[in-house]
Protein backbone atom coordinates (compact mmCIF):
# COMPACT_ATOMS: atom_id res chain seq x y z
CA UNK A 1 0.00 0.00 0.00
CA UNK A 2 1.17 3.48 -0.72
CA UNK A 3 2.83 5.12 2.48
CA UNK A 4 0.22 8.16 1.86
CA UNK A 5 -2.85 6.20 1.79
CA UNK A 6 -1.55 4.31 4.84
CA UNK A 7 -1.09 6.69 6.95
CA UNK A 8 -4.09 8.48 6.08
CA UNK A 9 -5.96 4.88 6.93
CA UNK A 10 -3.90 5.13 9.77
CA UNK A 11 -5.13 8.39 11.22
CA UNK A 12 -8.58 7.52 10.50
CA UNK A 13 -8.67 4.65 12.63
CA UNK A 14 -6.93 6.52 14.84
CA UNK A 15 -9.81 9.67 15.41
CA UNK A 16 -12.62 6.77 15.27
CA UNK A 17 -10.96 4.97 18.01
CA UNK A 18 -12.53 5.89 21.36
CA UNK A 19 -10.49 8.33 23.24
CA UNK A 20 -9.92 6.45 26.50
CA UNK A 21 -7.73 3.30 27.23
CA UNK A 22 -10.06 0.46 29.02
CA UNK A 23 -8.56 -1.52 31.26
CA UNK A 24 -6.02 -4.56 30.35
CA UNK A 25 -8.10 -7.34 28.88
CA UNK A 26 -11.52 -4.98 29.04
CA UNK A 27 -13.48 -5.49 25.80
CA UNK A 28 -13.50 -2.33 23.49
CA UNK A 29 -15.54 -1.74 20.43
CA UNK A 30 -13.53 -0.16 17.60
CA UNK A 31 -9.55 0.57 18.45
CA UNK A 32 -6.27 -0.02 17.33
CA UNK A 33 -4.13 -2.78 18.60
CA UNK A 34 -0.69 -4.48 17.65
CA UNK A 35 1.64 -7.59 18.12
CA UNK A 36 4.95 -8.08 16.86
CA UNK A 37 4.53 -11.50 14.77
CA UNK A 38 8.57 -12.27 15.61
CA UNK A 39 7.99 -12.52 19.27
CA UNK A 40 5.21 -14.73 18.35
CA UNK A 41 6.60 -16.71 16.20
CA UNK A 42 9.95 -17.62 18.78
CA UNK A 43 7.19 -19.19 21.12
CA UNK A 44 5.68 -21.38 18.55
CA UNK A 45 6.73 -24.73 19.85
CA UNK A 46 6.76 -25.79 16.09
CA UNK A 47 9.19 -23.13 14.80
CA UNK A 48 12.33 -24.62 16.44
CA UNK A 49 11.38 -28.17 14.58
CA UNK A 50 10.42 -26.34 11.46
CA UNK A 51 13.94 -24.32 11.47
CA UNK A 52 15.70 -27.42 11.96
CA UNK A 53 14.16 -29.02 9.00
CA UNK A 54 15.05 -26.04 7.15
CA UNK A 55 18.48 -26.18 8.41
CA UNK A 56 19.12 -29.56 6.42
CA UNK A 57 17.08 -28.93 3.62
CA UNK A 58 20.03 -25.74 3.46
CA UNK A 59 22.96 -27.37 3.85
CA UNK A 60 22.23 -30.38 1.38
CA UNK A 61 21.49 -27.19 -1.00
CA UNK A 62 25.22 -25.67 -0.11
CA UNK A 63 26.45 -29.35 -0.24
CA UNK A 64 25.18 -29.33 -3.79
CA UNK A 65 26.66 -25.55 -4.70
CA UNK A 66 29.85 -26.51 -3.74
CA UNK A 67 30.20 -30.11 -5.53
CA UNK A 68 29.75 -28.03 -8.85
CA UNK A 69 31.01 -25.12 -7.45
CA UNK A 70 34.51 -27.52 -6.78
CA UNK A 71 34.11 -29.16 -9.86
CA UNK A 72 33.83 -26.24 -12.01
CA UNK A 73 37.31 -25.18 -10.41
CA UNK A 74 39.29 -28.43 -10.84
CA UNK A 75 38.24 -28.08 -14.54
CA UNK A 76 39.59 -24.28 -14.66
CA UNK A 77 42.47 -25.42 -13.57
CA UNK A 78 43.12 -28.22 -15.78
CA UNK A 79 42.47 -25.87 -18.64
CA UNK A 80 45.20 -23.62 -17.34
CA UNK A 81 47.68 -26.15 -16.66
CA UNK A 82 46.68 -27.39 -20.80
CA UNK A 83 45.63 -23.74 -21.99
CA UNK A 84 49.83 -23.80 -23.44
CA UNK A 85 49.28 -26.74 -25.24
CA UNK A 86 45.92 -26.16 -27.17
CA UNK A 87 45.12 -24.69 -30.29
CA UNK A 88 43.28 -21.17 -30.83
CA UNK A 89 40.17 -23.32 -31.98
CA UNK A 90 40.71 -26.18 -28.77
CA UNK A 91 41.46 -23.16 -26.77
CA UNK A 92 37.80 -21.27 -27.64
CA UNK A 93 36.41 -24.38 -27.04
CA UNK A 94 37.13 -25.39 -23.84
CA UNK A 95 36.81 -21.45 -22.71
CA UNK A 96 33.12 -21.90 -23.91
CA UNK A 97 32.54 -25.40 -22.23
CA UNK A 98 33.65 -23.58 -19.39
CA UNK A 99 31.68 -20.92 -19.70
CA UNK A 100 28.43 -22.81 -20.05
CA UNK A 101 29.44 -25.00 -17.33
CA UNK A 102 29.91 -21.73 -15.25
CA UNK A 103 25.98 -20.19 -16.46
CA UNK A 104 24.85 -23.73 -15.71
CA UNK A 105 26.14 -23.06 -11.85
CA UNK A 106 24.91 -20.11 -11.87
CA UNK A 107 21.44 -21.38 -13.01
CA UNK A 108 21.70 -24.22 -10.71
CA UNK A 109 22.29 -21.65 -7.33
CA UNK A 110 19.69 -19.52 -8.78
CA UNK A 111 17.01 -22.71 -8.62
CA UNK A 112 18.40 -23.78 -5.68
CA UNK A 113 17.57 -20.33 -3.91
CA UNK A 114 14.21 -19.81 -5.35
CA UNK A 115 13.57 -23.98 -3.75
CA UNK A 116 14.86 -22.89 -0.48
CA UNK A 117 12.79 -19.81 0.02
CA UNK A 118 9.70 -21.86 -1.21
CA UNK A 119 10.52 -24.29 1.24
CA UNK A 120 11.21 -22.08 4.09
CA UNK A 121 7.47 -20.20 2.66
CA UNK A 122 5.76 -24.27 3.21
CA UNK A 123 7.10 -24.55 6.41
CA UNK A 124 6.09 -21.58 8.03
CA UNK A 125 2.41 -21.18 6.51
CA UNK A 126 1.53 -23.62 9.19
CA UNK A 127 2.90 -21.20 12.25
CA UNK A 128 1.74 -18.11 9.83
CA UNK A 129 -1.93 -19.25 10.00
CA UNK A 130 -1.91 -20.36 13.69
CA UNK A 131 -0.76 -16.72 14.73
CA UNK A 132 -3.76 -15.59 11.90
CA UNK A 133 -6.21 -17.79 13.83
CA UNK A 134 -5.13 -16.13 16.95
CA UNK A 135 -5.42 -12.66 15.92
CA UNK A 136 -8.74 -12.90 14.73
CA UNK A 137 -9.70 -14.29 18.20
CA UNK A 138 -7.99 -12.06 20.39
CA UNK A 139 -9.21 -9.28 17.90
CA UNK A 140 -12.96 -10.64 18.10
CA UNK A 141 -12.92 -10.77 21.57
CA UNK A 142 -11.44 -7.27 22.51
CA UNK A 143 -13.66 -5.94 19.99
CA UNK A 144 -10.92 -4.19 17.69
CA UNK A 145 -11.18 -2.60 14.16
CA UNK A 146 -7.66 -3.30 12.98
CA UNK A 147 -5.10 -4.90 14.53
CA UNK A 148 -1.67 -4.10 13.24
CA UNK A 149 1.65 -6.29 12.96
CA UNK A 150 4.89 -4.20 13.91
CA UNK A 151 7.44 -6.59 12.49
CA UNK A 152 6.06 -6.80 9.11
CA UNK A 153 4.96 -2.74 8.21
CA UNK A 154 7.98 -0.16 8.28
CA UNK A 155 5.02 2.89 8.08
CA UNK A 156 4.64 1.78 12.16
CA UNK A 157 7.50 3.92 14.01
CA UNK A 158 6.23 3.74 17.58
CA UNK A 159 3.47 1.96 19.60
CA UNK A 160 2.08 3.01 22.78
CA UNK A 161 2.26 -0.59 24.72
CA UNK A 162 -1.27 0.03 25.94
CA UNK A 163 -2.09 -0.87 22.72
CA UNK A 164 0.31 -4.12 22.10
CA UNK A 165 -1.51 -7.15 22.21
CA UNK A 166 1.39 -9.86 21.67
CA UNK A 167 0.87 -11.59 24.77
CA UNK A 168 -2.23 -11.83 24.27
CA UNK A 169 -1.55 -13.70 21.46
CA UNK A 170 0.81 -16.00 22.29
CA UNK A 171 -1.58 -17.18 24.78
CA UNK A 172 -4.13 -17.96 22.27
CA UNK A 173 -1.78 -20.03 20.29
CA UNK A 174 -0.65 -21.82 22.53
CA UNK A 175 -4.08 -22.82 23.55
CA UNK A 176 -4.81 -23.46 20.26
Amino acid sequence: MHQSVFTLLVAACALAAPHALPAQGASRTGGIAVFDSRRVLDSLPGRSSAEAEFGLEQAKARTLVKMASDSLKASVEQFSRAEAELTPKQREAAMMVLRARELTLEDMVAQLDGIVTRRMDELQAPLRERIREAVKAVRARRGYAIVFDVASSEAIVDVDGAIDITGEIVAEVRKR
